[in-house]
């Protein structure tokens, strides 16, 4: 349980800004509905999110909740370069908590010289002095977040985008049913102790073991935002798989596994799946039984895709959080993050 001295321990409060995830998406949706109604670009014929880490992971939300209704192809590139495809059809959206995130610049140059059209996503630094500096259209981030925390801005920056550029017709009602959902559940994961605090029993049950996440495809931009929280908050190692892929492969490795991984497995669920998927987890379990010190399933809420994909999410970044400071850790520093990234500045 977790008393006074270790939720002190939380020295920039990842309590608070994880939890604020229902007004980030209710502003940031509204603020930066305003910046693309400028924009008079057709439907093009590929959107392309360019980013790093937790300026990456609205893409990859965004990929997620427009896979099955969605008109356009949606790419997320992590690196330097962008794809040989991207051209004059394309909207690259570059986004950088930061602003001076290498690999996005290097992306947003290369968008440039390619003819794509291009839209930027930031707080500040080096991308928003260029793009300023082009008039380039920019959605302008709050400052003051880890970019792994301002997860509803970027998203909510992207989704507006994606509305005014027609890739799915706008809806302002799911995105208010998410904020509604996402609020009711804050209120039992910001008691530590309640009972009812299941982020708090999922930290609890992973404190000792190696989390292992597994979900449909269709949810994998929320397995990769579990594991990226628990690797940055929890200071933690942890691994993720996708059905059906992985029973053609991963299960293998349970049928001898090494003693010494103690893993938690956690199965996120959401309805939609397609049936033979939903065969497939039963089973799954039943060869992970007795294989794993800890095996717990939970399901997205809400009544639309966005609040069950986000549902999740909340559930993850403060089970991530919780985890953190049982293991008497800060969730917000990232030293060995920034120490590289210094390193390579000096190269």
């Amino acid at each position: 349980m977790l008393n006074k001295e270790s939720l002190a321990l939380d020295s920039q409060d990842m309590l608070a800004k994880v939890g604020s995830l229902p007004e980030q998406l209710e502003s940031g949706i509204q603020d930066a509905s305003s910046v693309w109604s400028d924009a008079r670009w057709p439907e093009p014929s590929l959107m392309v999110v360019a980013g790093m880490g937790g300026s990456a992971i609205g893409g990859e939300i965004l990929k997620s909740y427009l896979a099955k209704d969605g008109k356009t192809p949606i790419i997320v590139r992590r690196g330097y370069t962008l794809p040989g495809y991207v051209g004059p059809g394309a909207v690259v959206v570059v986004s950088s908590y930061s602003g001076n995130t290498a690999e996005a610049l290097s992306c947003f140059e290369m968008a440039l010289e390619r003819k794509a059209r291009v839209a930027c996503i930031t707080s500040g630094g080096e991308l928003k002095a260029r793009a300023g500096r082009m008039s380039i259209p920019l959605v302008e981030l709050p400052p003051g977040y880890p970019p792994r925390a301002a997860v509803g801005h970027s998203f909510a920056a992207l989704l507006a985008l994606a509305w005014k550029l027609g890739l799915r017709e706008a809806d302002r009602a799911g995105l208010e049913d998410c904020a509604v959902e996402l609020r009711r559940l804050r209120d039992i994961y910001s008691v530590p102790d309640s009972s009812e605090n299941t982020s708090m029993f999922v930290a609890k049950s992973l404190v000792d073991l190696t989390p292992v996440f597994y979900c449909a495809s269709e949810l994998k931009a929320v397995v990769l935002r579990w594991k990226n929280q628990i690797c940055e908050n929890s200071k933690k190692m942890a691994y993720t798989g996708l059905l059906p892929e992985i029973s053609h492969n991963d299960i293998m490795g349970w049928e001898v596994p090494e003693a010494s991984l103690r893993a938690g497995i956690v199965f996120l669920r959401a309805s939609g799946e397609h049936p033979m998927v939903s065969a497939r987890f039963p089973l799954i379990r039943d060869i992970i039984k007795g294989r794993a010190s800890f095996c717990g399933e939970y399901w997205g809420s809400g009544a639309g895709l966005l609040s069950r994909l986000f549902s999740l999410i909340l559930l993850g970044d403060y089970a991530s959080v919780y985890l953190a400071l049982l293991r008497g850790l800060d969730p917000t520093p990232i030293a060995t993050i920034d120490g590289m990234k210094s390193k390579l500045e000096r190269t």
